[in-house]
C-alpha cells in the first residue's frame, strides 16, 4: 500500500522519513557501505524477499540515493553504489548503529567496530558539538524558524512549537567571572573629596 506524500514544503524529518522510515533503507546502505553491491547478496545478507529489495533498491536509485553501476569496467552486469546524497546518510547510519551498540548490546555482544582506513582506530561515538568543537546536551538546543517556515503547510507547525517553547533562562557568568576571562581590569572607585 502506498503512502500518501506529505504536502512540500514540510518538514524535513518528515521529509526524509518518507524515503527513509523503512528498515530496508539504512540496511542497504550499510551493506553498500560494507561493501555489498550484488543484488543477489543483499537478498542473502538481508534475508529480504527479491520483489521488496527490487521495489526498495528502484525507490532509492530514483531518490538518488544509490546508483547503479557496472560491476566491471564495461561489463553488463550491474551493481550499486552510494550516490553522494546516499554518503550524506552515513554519519546518520553509523549515529544509529552507536547507539544501538550502546543501548541494545553489551561490550561483548557489538557486532561489528567502524575503525578508521589509515589508522585502525576505532571511530569515536558520534557527538553534538557546537561551531567551537564543545560537547553539547540536549538541553543546550534550542531552534529557530527556517526561511521556509511560513509555507502554509508548515507554518502551523512552526506556530505550535513556538507555543509551547519553554523559555528557560540560559547561565550568565558573574560579572566577576566575565571580567577575568576578558582581562579586563578592576577598578577601584575612589570617592571624591569633600569641598574644604
Amino acid at each position: 500500500m502506498p503512502r500518501p506524500s506529505l504536502p512540500k514544503p514540510a518538514c524535513s524529518v518528515a521529509r526524509a522519513l518518507e524515503i527513509l522510515g523503512d528498515r530496508w533503507t539504512l540496511l542497504l546502505v550499510r551493506e553498500i557501505l560494507f561493501g555489498t553491491r550484488r543484488f543477489d547478496d543483499f537478498a542473502a545478507h538481508l534475508g529480504i524477499a527479491r520483489t521488496v529489495l527490487t521495489e526498495r533498491l528502484n525507490r532509492l536509485v530514483e531518490a538518488d540515493i544509490l546508483l547503479q553501476t557496472p560491476l566491471k569496467p564495461g561489463g553488463r552486469r550491474f551493481g550499486y553504489d552510494l550516490a553522494p546524497k546516499g554518503q550524506d546518510l552515513v554519519p546518520a547510519l553509523l549515529a544509529v548503529m552507536q547507539w544501538g551498540d550502546r543501548w541494545l548490546q553489551s561490550p561483548e555482544t557489538v557486532p561489528i567496530r567502524v575503525i578508521e582506513r589509515t589508522s585502525g582506530e576505532e571511530l569515536p561515538a558520534i557527538q553534538l558539538r557546537g561551531r567551537s568543537g564543545q560537547l553539547l546536551a540536549v538541553d543546550a538546543l534550542d531552534w529557530a524558524p527556517g526561511p521556509g517556515a511560513g509555507a502554509s503547510e508548515i507554518a502551523p507547525l512552526i506556530a505550535a512549537y513556538e507555543a509551547q517553547r519553554p523559555v528557560r533562562a540560559r547561565p550568565v557568568p558573574s560579572p566577576r567571572r566575565a571580567a577575568a576571562k576578558t582581562g579586563a581590569v578592576r577598578q577601584r572607585r575612589v570617592k571624591p573629596a569633600a569641598a574644604a
